[in-house]
Formats: C-alpha cells, structure tokens, sequence
C-alpha cells in the first residue's frame, strides 16, 4: 500500500495502532474513536498529517461531508461521511501506514480513497494536538 498522504487522503485505521505507534488526538480520552473507521487527511506535511475520523451516521454536533465529493471504493462512497469538529488526530505517516495495514484497509495508490480538497473543512478551524 503505497500512498501519498496528502490532504483529501482517505484510509480506514486503526486507533489502537495510531495510539501505540505515537498519535495523539485532541478530545477527551473517552471521547476518542477506539474502533477502526475511516479517517481523512486535512493536512500533511514531510513527516505527518492531521486526520479526522468519519462516522457513518449523524452523531450530536457532527457535520458531514458531501457524498458526491468522494472517490475509490463503492464501499467507502456509497457511506455517508460525518466528523466531530472536537476530533482530530496527529500522526507520523509511519503510523498512519502501520495503523492502515491493522485496519486491513482495501485503498490502494492506484485507487485511494479520496475526498476532493476543496470539501474538507480546514485544518485552521480545529484545536489540533502539537507536532512531536
């Protein structure tokens, strides 16, 4: 699974495997998703990526991503997409590929799983954990 983690970027993850390979995230420990979702990358640099977890459902306070935006696997498009503005993850992309393998994501970098950039909501609007 070779992917370029950019913005727009979709992987289904595993938070256990984020946890433990150094990602933090901004909620209440709790708050956070434990299971595996889908995450979306809103933002990348050399050596790590801001990404928000997706609900498949409304949840209180969740604001949703439009359908007709997303690529890649029928599975993944044919969901609906919501995120808690609450929640967002920092991870080194080693942890990201590591946590996407876990997760047994089915993406591939000929076919990732896509949200185009310009529906992303942007990084600056969140309370984000620091860069390590």
């Amino acid at each position: 699974m070779a992917h370029v983690h950019a913005p727009g970027l979709v992987l289904r993850m595993d938070p256990d495997e984020l946890i433990r390979e150094g990602a933090t995230f901004s909620c209440a420990e709790h708050e956070a998703v434990h299971a595996q979702h889908y995450f979306v990358c809103i933002e990348a640099n050399a050596k790590d990526g801001l990404w928000l977890p997706l609900f498949s459902g409304p949840r209180f306070g969740s604001k949703e991503l439009p359908n007709a935006s997303r690529t890649g696997d029928p599975r993944w498009v044919g969901a609906s997409a919501h995120y808690q503005p609450e929640q967002i993850w920092r991870a080194s992309h080693k942890a990201a590929q590591r946590a996407a393998s876990a997760a047994h994501d089915s993406s591939s970098g000929k076919l990732p799983n896509r949200i185009r950039t310009e529906s992303l909501p942007a990084a600056s609007g969140f309370q984000f954990p620091a860069t390590k």
